[in-house]
């Protein structure tokens, strides 16, 4: 009792330790340890672990978080680059159709300056081919030929910057005047193109192509107008020749930029001026960008396309020169529009890498803190559930302790009265006995046997008794478990009635086991008739046997040496227990059971049966499922025969 004491005063200081440390985990370690949360510590019976507690001491162990990055991490740490670069590339490509949008813009501008010169400059032709054939209506070509104020008049127009050269030139192709003053007699001029055009149809005024001028010696083209009779036939043109240099000068003032060009060609494709100037004529195939650009609209547009002549690749705006068959080409360089963009990229790559790898980096420092946060609430939730599931088992293990403290101080009072009341009852029985067969009076025998009676009766009560106590002397030996209860099978039907089912389930090769063979008869009619009596309206009696081994416990519960056992279990499907009740099932003299129906000393019997016999009993039970009681009989030692095995086992404390 005193070992005992001192061991229940250490193992309620290592809880009250435990408590202690439990309540330094604060906020969270009381959340974890609500009720529900995470599986306990598997309760333990005499067989090992109840299969369905589930889970282990390891079980917690089993939702780890990984240490590497999980998907959704790491698909943070992919988004946190990709976003900033999905930002730059709308950014880049926003800024590249602006900066599309402003050269296309440039290139209307250019192309609009380009129209607004040449519309001046070809109403200026228009308008001194106008006044030239004012100047020569009603005159016949002697007298144009021969008037001096024409040539005059001619010469002055010569003199302006936009034109080369004016004449004219009969039906017959010969040029009749101009503004040179000394003249070729009859030049002929039937084979320029500003001659056949009108001398086939009134073309309006029209515009001839490229050609030297020999007089002059520079490169000039023709812009003519046919001169008709009153009736309207063909009687000759007028031509002026415009000055390329006048228009290559302001063309070269608007191609300011590098690479840029500023062309004029006519409708069919033809190439009257560029800048810059490229040798020999020119001329555009329909197949070609400008001419598709052209064709699909006539009167302005853009197009990108790549030089013929020098390969650069620009972007060109066209417009049509008011309503002649010409056309003004401006373009600008590629290059020059991709440098601006490049340029503006490298700005908003100065500020977004660094702040992309800013941003990347703070992700990467915040998703290792998740991730360590993470490990660390798991190692505080584990920490948390080993807590309470050795609280939980602290908790039992005090309980069971406190209940065989109980037991065992039950056991000893009990089995110290029922010894000197037995030794009493044997000094009363043999003066019973001395009494019994000497009485003359028939009533006073009748009592004498009736004081006998009940004399046996109390041996019986006292046996059970010393059976608690564990100080009943057992004759152990060697005992096949199986064989024993197939010879009890018509025994326990009768007990049981009719109403009750027996299912056997008996393992294969089990052990031998070392006990009382009519002890352990008695323990199972006690559990069969308690069996009975849980199930008045009939049930199903089950009786099982097994081999187990136990391992090595703490010296304070039972079994701790471990070992080799046998199973012997008898469950019912009656009422079952409530705990408060199932807490004292083992105490003598405690019974449910109705006056008369019951001593109560059936369980406590056999429960001082199996410790005396070196193994233990448990029971489990549960209101509407039923009860099971498990006895654990040591295995048998040796292979002695029976008659060798067999001894006589003291009871428990004699000397």
């Amino acid at each position: 009792m005193r070992l005992a004491h001192r061991l229940a005063l250490r193992f309620s200081g290592a809880v009250t330790t435990a408590i202690r440390r439990a309540r330094c985990f604060g906020a969270f370690a009381r959340e974890t340890l609500r009720p529900g949360f995470g599986a306990g510590r598997p309760r333990t019976g005499l067989i090992g672990p109840d299969p369905s507690a589930g889970g282990g001491p390891g079980a917690a162990l089993a939702g780890r978080p990984r240490r590497g990055l999980n998907w959704p991490l790491r698909l943070l740490l992919a988004a946190s680059l990709a976003v900033p670069l999905l930002l730059l590339a709308a950014a880049a490509w926003q800024n590249f159709r602006l900066v599309q949008v402003q050269a296309e813009q440039r290139v209307r501008i250019g192309a609009g300056q380009l129209h607004e010169h040449v519309v001046s400059a070809m109403e200026t032709y228009a308008l001194v081919l106008a006044w030239i054939d004012d100047r020569i209506r009603g005159l016949d070509w002697d007298q144009i030929e021969h008037d001096e104020g024409l040539h005059r008049f001619l010469s002055d127009i010569e003199a302006l910057p936009q034109i080369g050269v004016v004449s004219i030139i009969d039906a017959q192709g010969r040029v009749r005047a101009s503004g040179d003053s000394i003249r070729p007699a009859f030049a002929d001029a039937s084979g320029r193109g500003a001659f056949v055009a009108q001398k086939e149809r009134d073309a309006g005024i029209f515009i001839g192509l490229e050609h030297t001028n020999q007089r002059m010696g520079v490169s000039d083209f023709d812009i003519s107008r046919r001169r008709s009779t009153p009736d309207g036939r063909f009687d000759g043109v007028i031509v002026v020749s415009a000055s390329r240099d006048y228009f290559s000068d302001f063309f070269r003032t608007a191609s300011r930029g590098e690479d840029f060009s500023a062309s004029m060609m006519r409708s069919d494709g033809t190439v009257l001026m560029r800048y810059p100037n490229v040798p020999g004529p020119l001329v555009f195939s329909p197949d070609t960008r400008v001419m598709q650009a052209i064709a699909t609209k006539p009167d302005r547009g853009s197009f990108w396309g790549t030089g013929s002549v020098d390969g650069i690749g620009r972007l060109f705006g066209y417009q049509r020169v008011g309503g002649y068959p010409l056309y003004v080409v401006f373009g600008i360089p590629t290059r020059a529009m991709l440098t601006s963009w490049w340029a503006t990229l490298v700005n908003y790559l100065l500020f977004a890498i660094p702040a992309s790898l800013g941003l990347f980096y703070m992700t990467l420092f915040a998703v290792r803190q998740l991730q360590q946060q993470r490990i660390a609430s798991w190692r505080w939730q584990t920490t948390a559930r080993r807590l309470k599931r050795e609280m939980t088992r602290r908790n039992q293990a005090e309980a069971a302790l406190h209940q065989a403290q109980k037991m065992e101080a039950l056991g000893q009072l009990t089995g110290g009265v029922a010894h000197d009341f037995n030794n009493l009852l044997t000094v009363l029985q043999g003066c019973m006995e001395v009494l019994s067969g000497r009485q003359e009076d028939e009533r006073l025998q009748a009592r004498v046997d009736m004081a006998l009676a009940t004399i046996e009766r109390a041996e019986k009560l006292t046996g059970q008794l010393l059976a608690f106590g564990r100080r009943q002397p057992l004759t152990v030996a060697r005992v096949e478990l199986n064989e024993l209860l197939h010879g009890m099978a018509e025994l326990l039907g009768r007990t049981v009635g009719s109403d009750v089912r027996i299912v056997t389930d008996f393992a294969r090769d089990l052990w031998p086991v070392d006990a009382d063979a009519t002890q352990l008869e008695l323990a199972m009619i006690n559990l069969a008739i308690n069996a009975r009596d849980a199930m008045p309206a009939g049930g199903v009696l089950r009786v099982r046997t097994f081999n187990t081994n136990l391992p090595r416990r703490p010296p304070r519960e039972e079994l701790g040496e471990g070992g080799d056992f046998v199973g012997l279990e008898i469950s019912d499907t009656g009422t079952g227990m409530p705990p408060e009740i199932l807490a004292r099932a083992f105490e003598p003299f405690f019974t449910t059971k109705g006056p008369a129906k019951g001593t109560g000393l059936g369980l406590s019997m056999v429960y001082g049966f199996a410790r005396q016999s070196g193994g233990s009993a448990a029971i489990r039970s549960e209101v509407g499922a039923g009860t099971a009681v498990t006895l654990l009989l040591p295995r048998a030692k040796g292979h002695m025969a029976e008659e060798e095995d067999a001894r006589v086992l003291p009871p428990a404390g004699s000397a």
